[in-house]
C-alpha cells in the first residue's frame, strides 16, 4: 500500500511540474514583428530558394531554385531557443520563436539567400545561409530585433555580426521577446 501511495504521489508531482512548466511557457507573449530593420547587402551572389517547411526558429528546409531535393538550412548569425533538439528540453521562448519563423517563412514562399565566406555547411550537415524575406527584410535582423533570437556570431561567418549585435542590444534594452518576462534572457 505504501508503494502504491508513493507511486501515486510521484505521478502527481511529475504531472504538477509538467503543468507548471507548460503554463510558464504559455505565459511568454507572442513575438511582435518590429517592422523595418537595417538593410544589409549579401556577402556573395544571392540565389533564390523555395521554403519547404520550418523545423524550428533558426532551421528550415528549402529547395534551391525551387528544384531538387530539399536541403536543411541553418541561418547564419542568429540563434533561437531550442524546441526540437534531441535530448534538450524546450527552452523558454522557443515555441514563440519557432512560431514566428513559421509565420515569416510559410511553406512555398520564395526567399533570397547567400553564403558567407568561411564555409557553407555546419557540423550537422546543414547549409549556412543569410536569408532575405519576400518583402526584402533580412531574416536574421527581424528575428534578433524582435527578440525571437540572440545574435550568434560564429567565426568565420561574421559579415553581419555588428548589425545583429546592435539589434540584440536594442531588443534587450526594450525587453522584447526572450529578453522580457518570463525568460528575461534566460532561455539557453
Amino acid at each position: 500500500m505504501r508503494r502504491l501511495a508513493a507511486a501515486l504521489f510521484a505521478l502527481v508531482a511529475i504531472v504538477g511540474v509538467l503543468f507548471v512548466a507548460g503554463r510558464r511557457g504559455d505565459a511568454a507573449p507572442a513575438v511582435v514583428d518590429v517592422g523595418p530593420v537595417p538593410a544589409v547587402v549579401p556577402a556573395s551572389a544571392p540565389f533564390r530558394a523555395r521554403v519547404v517547411r520550418v523545423v524550428d526558429g533558426d532551421t528550415f528546409l528549402a529547395r534551391i531554385d525551387g528544384r531538387g531535393p530539399p536541403v536543411r538550412v541553418r541561418i547564419i548569425g542568429a540563434d533561437t531557443p531550442e524546441t526540437v533538439k534531441p535530448g534538450v528540453a524546450v527552452r523558454c521562448y522557443g515555441p514563440q520563436a519557432s512560431s514566428f519563423t513559421k509565420h515569416l517563412l510559410p511553406s512555398g514562399v520564395w526567399v533570397r539567400a547567400a553564403y558567407e565566406s568561411g564555409g557553407t555547411i555546419d557540423r550537422y550537415g546543414r547549409q549556412l545561409w543569410d536569408v532575405w524575406l519576400p518583402d526584402g527584410r533580412f531574416l536574421e535582423a527581424v528575428l534578433v530585433a524582435s527578440g525571437a533570437a540572440r545574435a550568434y556570431p560564429y567565426p568565420p561567418q561574421l559579415e553581419h555580426a555588428d548589425v545583429l549585435a546592435d539589434l540584440q542590444r536594442q531588443a534587450r534594452e526594450a525587453g522584447r521577446g526572450l529578453w522580457g518576462p518570463p525568460c528575461v534572457g534566460r532561455s539557453f
